[in-house]
């Protein structure tokens, strides 16, 4: 998608996008139509401009990552060092000054792609983890309670607690249920 407020400069892109083989999937020349297209047609990958007449780029940008994660690349005329660290403060993935040549634009979607690739797995793995903490911190609860309620060991305590969760539910009130 891209979201870019001057139509040839917009033209110009989707030409581009579509040489290096990419199917555009809309063209917005706003922020409320980017947050529209962004919702209906879900892009994989969205191209921003920073000054869209009244709005902002990198507002919109951030706002659009919060909805649904996506490689971002800001396509500018601006270079300065306070857009660039508030393109990276929202996210982005990618940041590139106009003119954008075609070698240059297929580099960066690809760092960007990758870049995404990469993020995702480390916030999947991130979640898995705070799943499994707060998974183990239940069961240790759990033992605790046995060990202190049925008398058992620690080990006979965790033994029991797998056995009740292999069985059919699981959580700290399904083992200590019957102590």
């Amino acid at each position: 998608m891209i979201v870019e407020d001057d139509t040839l400069v917009g033209m110009g892109l989707l030409r581009q996008l579509q040489k290096l083989g990419h199917t555009v999937v809309g063209q917005a020349a706003n922020a409320a139509e980017a947050r529209q297209m962004f919702r209906s047609r879900e892009p994989q990958l969205v191209l921003v401009d920073i000054r869209l007449g009244e709005d902002d780029g990198i507002e919109l940008a951030d706002y659009l990552l919060k909805q649904r994660r996506c490689p971002m690349i800001i396509i500018s005329a601006f270079a300065e060092k306070d857009l660039i660290e508030r393109a990276t403060e929202a996210g982005v993935f990618g940041y590139l000054v106009k003119p954008v040549d075609d070698k240059t634009l297929a580099a960066q979607i690809e760092v960007a792609l990758g870049r995404f690739k990469e993020a995702e797995s480390l916030r999947a793995e991130t979640t898995k983890l705070a799943q499994d903490l707060k998974t183990r911190k239940v069961m240790e609860r759990a033992k605790g309670i046995l060990m202190k309620r049925a008398n058992l060991t620690e080990e006979e305590a965790h033994r029991v607690c797998r056995s009740r969760a292999r069985k059919g539910g699981w959580g700290w009130r399904i083992c200590v249920r019957d102590y």
